[in-house]
């Protein structure tokens, strides 16, 4: 009897093993994409064809090999190049999503500064004390303002120009800046030539002693200024409140008070603090009652 060499006989089955996987994984494949029926209908025959093939010639063992082998050929020729595509993919879907976050960022630092001076807006300002009063009514802690406003700015302009203002402007930002260096600290612009510092856990000493610190460092680093009827350099009026914040009470308050002193720093000459006379809690009924009184109603 003619019989067929081994390998030849295990080479023929795998190979119609992997014809009739990949048949099958190619009818599927174009079955479920919609392709074109006539094309798709001719999968089926091939693949009956190979299988009665297969039944009658060859071991089912071998075919039952040759199949899996032609299942896992066919799946990584699938999905090899998918999977490639899925990474790609992936990786720019998160290179895009950084460069996102990167300009909300941006956005978000844009819209809490101010374009001229690099510092805190108001509005920031405004939800930084917010947050502040809380915490320090939550901690029992004291917290600090200065209000501080450029002596004479108006004639600084009038005498320099809008331009040299507004480097006079950046120069005292600056100043602030250095010296209030705490990270807690925070310096913003008020309006116009109004800047402030917000001082969390500081007491009215140490409030006291940061203005005194301002004008000082702007005696260091003269900003010149020769029309100014105070001095030959730029100088800065500062008002001081201190308060330990109560969880009922009006945070205005605090900003009311220092630019109480600061009005009272310039109605004495100006280029010096003003300070509110001490610490104390401010309650809701009595931040009603000052409000009312300054407004002389």
């Amino acid at each position: 009897m003619h019989t067929k060499p081994k390998s030849l006989s295990s080479g023929t089955s795998l190979l119609a093993g992997s014809a009739l996987a990949v048949a099958l994984l190619l009818d599927a494949a174009l079955s479920l994409n919609g392709l074109v029926p006539e094309q798709a209908a001719l999968f089926p025959s091939a693949a009956a064809s190979l299988e009665a093939l297969a039944g009658s010639v060859l071991p089912p063992g071998r075919v039952l090999a040759g199949f899996a082998s032609g299942i896992a050929l066919a799946l990584a020729v699938i999905m090899l190049p998918m999977h490639r595509v899925y990474r790609s993919r992936e990786a720019r879907l998160l290179q895009e999503r950084e460069r996102l976050a990167a300009q909300n960022a941006k956005l978000v630092r844009q819209a809490a500064s101010d374009g001229l001076l690099g510092i805190a807006n108001r509005r920031e300002f405004e939800r930084v004390l917010k947050l502040e009063w809380r915490r320090a009514a939550r901690e029992r802690q004291p917290l600090s303002l200065l209000m501080i406003d450029i002596d004479c700015f108006k004639l600084f302009n009038d005498s320099y120009g809008h331009q040299a203002g507004d480097t006079c402007l950046r120069g005292v930002a600056d100043v602030l800046r250095n010296a209030a260096a705490r990270p807690g600290d925070m310096v913003a612009r008020y309006g116009g030539e109004e800047m402030v510092v917000l001082m969390p856990h500081t007491s009215l000493e140490g409030a006291v002693r940061m203005a005194e610190r301002i004008h000082a460092m702007l005696a260091e680093h003269p900003l010149p200024f020769a029309a100014s009827p105070v001095a030959e350099h730029v100088t800065v009026s500062i008002g001081v409140s201190s308060m330990l914040p109560v969880r009922n009470a009006d945070r205005s308050v605090l900003v009311q008070q220092a630019d109480e002193g600061l009005y009272a720093a310039k109605e004495s000459g100006r280029n010096r603090t003003a300070v509110v006379p001490n610490l104390r809690l401010i309650a809701e009924e009595e931040s009603r009652a000052w409000f009312h009184r300054a407004q002389g109603t």
